[in-house]
């Protein structure tokens, strides 16, 4: 099938009176240029502008004209030209779909060639086929021998990172089960370092926690200075220490001229200082 063209015949140039136009164009429109019209000139304006439109009109018609002209035989063969086009297109659309289909069995026994031999590769239990997949492997130029060099690689990185996870000094297990759902070692990484930072942020705030609390029992265990006011009201009463065992005791006999509250206190403050008294005698009083 060959599409064959006689040999053109392109029209002419379009000849027309450009030059005679154009000259005339220019000496009425000249006068046009720069004009200023006056309040009672508008109408005028109006009419002018009018005018040149109407002219510019008709040359685009015209042009519009010629051009339907010149274009009637190129949009006939045009429309031939589609009309053969649609007719090949049917069968293309045919073929293409025959393809498609055997394109797709292919694709699926491939599929299922590449799960047998991940299955038979005995990756570690929890990694899933689709977790590696690479969706060139079912490119009809993507070999079954890269595809197999491709498993073993991926199955030794997983070993080799699981194990490395394994080794951290800290939150391993976490690492390990974190990379087992993701198969990505960096994330797992920064899973254990936002493990890490989370419990020196906790480990920080129970010191500092502590810090408080003690600070706090040492300011109660501290004596709470006394008001000047306070000071000025504590009298301040002689201390006479117990005697002390086997220092010999004396009576000492003295009057004192007390009120009723005065003898009461007198009183207190031998009973607190274990002082033993009695009533005077009324001979030693003369005496």
């Amino acid at each position: 099938m060959e599409l064959k063209v006689k040999s053109l015949t392109l029209p002419e140039a379009i000849e027309f009176n450009f030059d005679e136009l154009k000259t005339e164009i220019s000496e009425r429109t000249s006068a046009y240029i720069g004009i200023v019209y006056t309040d009672d000139q508008m109408k005028e304006a109006k009419q002018d502008v009018a005018m040149l439109r109407k002219f510019t009109k008709a040359l685009s018609d015209e042009r519009i004209r010629v051009k339907k002209e010149i274009m009637k035989p190129y949009d006939a063969f045009e429309a031939k030209v589609k009309e053969l086009s649609s007719i090949v297109d049917k069968a293309i659309v045919d073929i293409d779909a025959q393809i498609k289909t055997y394109d797709a069995i292919k694709q699926d026994e491939k599929k299922a060639n590449i799960e047998e031999m991940f299955k038979n590769m005995l990756f570690p239990e929890f990694v899933k086929i689709e977790q590696i997949w690479n969706a060139k492997w079912l490119n009809a130029t993507f070999s079954m021998n890269n595809i197999e060099k491709e498993l073993l690689e991926k199955k030794e990185t997983i070993i080799k990172e699981c194990q490395t996870l394994a080794t951290l000094p800290s939150y391993s297990h976490e690492a390990v089960h974190f990379y087992q759902k993701t198969l990505d070692i960096a994330q797992a990484l920064a899973k254990v370092r936002e493990l890490t930072e989370a419990e020196e942020a906790k480990k920080r705030m129970l010191e500092e926690e502590a810090g408080r609390k003690e600070e706090e029992a040492k300011k109660k265990e501290e004596p709470q200075p006394v008001p000047e006011e306070a000071k000025a009201e504590i009298k301040e009463e002689p201390v006479i220490a117990a005697p002390a065992p086997h220092e010999e005791s004396k009576w000492v006999a003295f009057e004192a001229l007390l009120t009723k509250d005065q003898a009461i206190a007198l009183k207190n403050f031998f009973d607190n200082n274990h002082i033993t008294f009695r009533p005077m005698v009324q001979g030693a009083r003369n005496a």
